[in-house]
């Protein structure tokens, strides 16, 4: 598969560094996602699918939202780590609405870590198993949310990186993501929805 092919010149190879593709021009698609559809083209999947990591996708996406961004980073299995290689091969696919509310879902490689939220709870998932979704101030004392804050959106909403069944790299979150990408807050998705997105991840195939 020629990866430069597919993403139309905007792969830049650097020997024996990170391989990193900025899929702005190409990834841009400002058509509404419809539920239960990933809304990927085949061209967008083979290029995901070139990263040589299982890559995991939503197959449920609110209302409104489209698909806005694909960000890749290739790291080689010959190269050292370092640098954008630290925690190997990963990728970020960002989802936008009107409100400009972003969802991200991601893969890395490890590098995990860091203090509680003010906020979780635990849900269970098909492809990843028990998967802790936090909210709220961070750092935090891990409260148990109230029935009425799954409701309503929430900030710093995401779950701990969390690992496939087999037990194995990447690891994978789902974040609304609020610092990065000009992001703004999230007055969209409530951490119930923001549960039912994490249960629809499966495997591009």
């Amino acid at each position: 598969m020629n990866l430069q092919r597919i993403i139309r010149g905007t792969f830049q190879k650097t020997l024996g560094f990170a391989v990193l593709v900025s899929l702005g021009s190409l990834f841009y698609a400002d058509r509404p996602l419809q539920s239960q559809s990933i809304a990927l083209s085949p061209e967008y999947q083979a290029a995901l699918a070139a990263l040589n990591i299982p890559v995991a996708v939503p197959t449920y996406i609110p209302d409104g939202f489209t698909l806005s961004q694909i960000t890749i980073n290739l790291c080689p299995s010959d190269i050292r780590q370092g640098g954008d290689c630290r925690e190997g091969t990963s990728y970020q696919i960002i989802y936008r609405n009107p409100e400009n509310t972003c969802l991200m879902i991601e893969a890395i490689g490890g590098g995990l870590g860091g203090p509680d939220s003010e906020f979780h709870y635990i849900t269970q998932t098909d492809l990843l198993g028990e998967v802790e979704i936090r909210f709220g101030e961070n750092p935090g004392d891990g409260n148990t949310p109230r029935p009425e804050q799954l409701t309503t959106p929430q900030s710093q909403l995401y779950n701990f990186p969390a690992i496939g069944r087999s037990g194995r790299p990447p690891y994978y979150a789902v974040r609304v993501e609020e610092q990065r990408y000009l992001c703004g807050n999230n007055t969209s998705i409530s951490p119930l929805e923001f549960e039912q997105i994490i249960q629809s991840l499966v495997l591009l195939e």
